[in-house]
């Protein structure tokens, strides 16, 4: 079990790091009744991340995609994984290094609106962003590859997929110990402009990252 933590470890970085769920977390505590708004967000984060591991980790289970052996298809499909990734990384800063300099980057529109959304709608983000943001998907992804390497039971499989999901979670639940402080609407303000102004960045080197993971893993299993 502690092989397999260490080998996921690293793929907590997507979740701690990516930018926009602890965005909408900072717009839900500097909107009225926030600190509750935020819990539901960060309960629903930490119990639709802890799923979706799990189920990845049992579909490559049933696929026969676990173990030290696992078959080669399963590094073919790590090799391509990382090729998309690093396409993405590559097509990202084409973009960034088109975009006019000096124009700050647009507030998408869902963010801008989490302090009018009601409890179900931002529940409802909390769960989207899960599986639509690639950072976190592949972070999630590279963990689930990673348990399978070493086969456990479901019970440690299941303790396994909490722990990395509390320390992925690092950094959404960071916000609300931010606002407990005595100047921490100030603080989270400050924090909310520096990740949309810094966002693109953070998003880049995280796919950029877990492009070259996903692809040494893909070699290894094909060379090995």
């Amino acid at each position: 079990m502690g092989e397999a933590f260490a080998d996921m470890l690293p793929y907590t970085l997507g979740l701690i790091v990516s930018p926009f769920p602890v965005v909408a977390v900072i717009a839900l505590l500097i909107s009225a009744n926030g600190r509750a708004k935020a819990l539901l967000f960060e309960i629903t984060w930490l119990i639709m991340s802890w799923a979706v591991l799990l189920a990845l980790i049992a579909l490559l289970g049933a696929t026969g995609a676990t173990g030290h052996e696992s078959p080669a298809w399963a590094g073919w499909i790590s090799l391509v994984i990382g090729v998309l990734l690093l396409l993405t990384a590559f097509f990202g800063v084409r973009r960034a290094v088109r975009r006019k300099e000096g124009r700050d980057p647009k507030v998408p529109g869902w963010i801008a609106a989490m302090d009018t959304m009601t409890k179900p709608r931002i529940a409802g983000v909390a769960a989207v962003l899960i599986v639509a943001n690639p950072v976190n998907l592949a972070s999630l992804a590279g963990g689930a590859v990673a348990a399978g390497r070493v086969p456990l039971p479901a019970g440690r499989q299941v303790i396994l997929a909490a722990a990395f999901v509390v320390i992925g979670s690092l950094g959404v639940l960071a916000p609300y110990a931010t606002a407990l402080s005595k100047d921490g609407p100030q603080r989270l303000r400050r924090m909310r402009g520096w990740l949309i102004r810094h966002n693109g960045a953070l998003s880049l080197l995280l796919i950029l990252v877990f492009g070259m993971l996903f692809l040494a893993r893909g070699l290894r299993g094909l060379l090995a």
